[in-house]
């Protein structure tokens, strides 16, 4: 007979720093602000956001301290509070923040300082 183990559940306190796993906490938690920023992806959703987004917050039943992670683009803070990268990319877009600075932001550095660890591609 073949002994099937289930695997032993993550323990947090041993993961290297910069890992923020989605459990099932921040999931709830972050339920609202990433429903939000997955509306985003309708452009009458962008055009309504662009217009009024103090509203279109509002609207989304975002509480408070989820409107000031929007408002002040703090996208690492946003990750760790429950929302999903992929949908905090598409805010930081929305915005027109763009990748690269939204990853330098969340790194804690500057843009440059954050190009310099990427590869280059083509001839230098």
């Amino acid at each position: 007979m073949v002994e099937i183990r289930m695997p032993s559940q993550i323990d947090p306190a041993q993961l290297p720093a910069g890992c923020y796993p989605l459990t099932g906490e921040a999931a709830r938690r972050g339920y609202r602000l990433n429903a939000f920023c997955h509306g985003l992806l309708a452009p009458e959703k962008r055009a309504a956001f662009a217009a009024d987004a103090e509203s279109e917050m509002r609207n989304a039943g975002l509480t408070a301290h989820e409107m000031v992670l929007v408002r002040t683009q703090d996208w690492l803070a946003m990750v760790q509070y429950g929302a999903s990268p992929f949908l905090v990319f598409r805010l930081s877009g929305v915005l027109g923040v763009g990748l690269a600075a939204t990853g330098a932001q969340m790194r804690g550095q500057t843009l440059e300082e954050f190009m310099q660890t990427r590869r280059v591609s083509g001839p230098r």
